[in-house]
């Protein structure tokens, strides 16, 4: 390694010649006992290589899954310590789509989804719906939508909308999560619907997964939301919906997803 203090070899014996003469001129230096001078010496060299040394030294700290915390010392600065996971990104198979409800709801919903689903005919400026495959019997659906709310809180949409979307005891919520967003709270969920749910398909026990918010939009509060259902025995589409539903994100913020069962 480069000498930190950048001194060539005539520079280092000018120093110690410089040194001696001191001593013999009586400078205080010369009535120290020689321990101290020693002491004092070493002092004044790791003083030089903190100091010269700025410039040179980097440390950072580093937490990878391989160990514990290291703190390092190099020439060079080291890797930037590992950031928050990154969004999520489209599965195999899908592409992104985007909604959008118009000026009166000025907001895009984004999430990924397959190929052989498709914007259904019945869609309106307020909520759109997608159908799956050519059969539009099989029930499989995905909902979009955004009205407008009269509660007093983002916070109480979403407690009304956990309260009723599983209201039935034959219902029941296998994961969930909750949160905040820039403008509003969220609810993300996996479920499952007896055949008595309102939202059930063909009275038949039902996945559900979605998202349900309480969203402030220039002042008004909405609820915007997605929501896919597919009939219990189509765990084929229920996979695809753990797929799709890490992806969606309401102006560009990641909704989070609860851990699926």
């Amino acid at each position: 390694m480069t000498p930190v203090t950048g001194r060539t070899a005539s520079d280092t014996s000018s120093v110690g010649i410089l040194a001696a003469k001191r001593s013999a001129s009586g400078s205080p230096v010369s009535g120290r006992p020689a321990s101290a001078r020693r002491a004092a010496a070493a002092g004044t060299l790791a003083l030089t290589v903190v100091l010269s040394g700025c410039s040179v030294f980097q440390i950072r700290t580093e937490d990878k899954s391989a160990g514990p915390v290291r703190i390092g010392v190099q020439e060079t600065a080291g890797p930037e310590p590992t950031g928050k996971p990154t969004e999520a990104g489209i599965p195999e198979g899908m592409t992104k789509t985007s909604v959008t409800f118009g000026s009166s709801c000025p907001v895009e919903i984004t999430f990924a989804i397959g190929d052989d689903w498709r914007d259904s005919t019945g869609s309106t400026e307020q909520f759109h719906v997608f159908n799956h495959g050519e059969d539009p019997t099989r029930g499989d659906t995905i909902l979009v939508n955004c009205t407008d709310e009269y509660g007093d809180s983002a916070q109480e949409v979403v407690d009304q909308k956990r309260r009723y979307n599983f209201s039935e005891q034959d219902s029941q919520v296998l994961a969930e999560q909750t949160g905040s967003l820039a403008a509003g709270e969220f609810w993300s969920y996996q479920g499952e619907l007896g055949p008595t749910e309102i939202l059930a398909i063909n009275n038949e026990p039902t996945y559900a997964f979605g998202v349900q918010t309480g969203y402030k939009i220039n002042g008004r509060l909405v609820n915007l939301s997605i929501e896919m259902r597919t009939p219990k025995t189509n765990t084929e589409v229920a996979e695809d919906f753990k797929k799709m539903l890490p992806t969606v994100t309401i102006d560009g913020e990641k909704v989070p997803s609860p851990s699926f069962h």
